[in-house]
């Protein structure tokens, strides 16, 4: 394998020409990415859009100053590469997270829907079986009590009683 393949590995599929800036007198690269990716540039190394595109975007990545060669704008190349793929399995963790949640959630919903349908079954059923057995027992008969005698007397009733020579008689 020759140097300049083995040191462009990374990049795959990414870089997709090498141009040199005669005004400028730096390399530049253009890379695609697919929409939605993220990039930003820094005091060094720019970045812009060339194109865009339903897929993706191809965006010039150049030198901000004179001293930055094209291996570091391939390193940047490689950062954003990398930084995207991160954020992309970080999304799908997520994404595989909330279809686990879902299925627990959805079970635990079907679960509680026959709890409450067999609830709704089972409770007037039982309960009007109970019922109609307690209605179907004879009942107590209650026996009235029997009237208070008026004497017509309404002043109170007075009892003696003698408990020793201690105590006093109480009406």
């Amino acid at each position: 394998m020759k140097p300049i393949e083995s040191a462009l590995e990374t990049t795959n599929g990414f870089i997709s020409s090498f141009t040199r800036n005669t005004v400028k007198g730096w390399w530049e690269l253009e890379i695609g990415l697919p929409i939605t990716w993220v990039y930003d540039e820094n005091d060094k190394i720019g970045c812009e859009v060339t194109e865009e595109y339903e897929q993706g975007k191809l965006i010039k990545v150049f030198p901000k100053k004179n001293d930055v060669v094209i291996d570091d704008l391939v390193a940047f190349v490689e950062i954003i590469i990398n930084t995207n793929e991160r954020i992309a399995e970080k999304e799908k963790q997520f994404t595989d997270k909330m279809q686990e949640m879902k299925g627990i959630l959805e079970t635990e919903a079907k679960k509680f829907y026959q709890e409450l349908d067999e609830l709704k079954e089972n409770s007037f059923k039982n309960l009007n079986a109970t019922f109609a057995k307690n209605l179907d027992k004879p009942k107590a008969v209650r026996k009235p009590r029997p009237p208070r005698k008026n004497t017509g007397d309404t002043t109170p009733n007075t009892k003696t009683a003698t408990v020793t020579e201690e105590t006093e008689t109480i009406e």
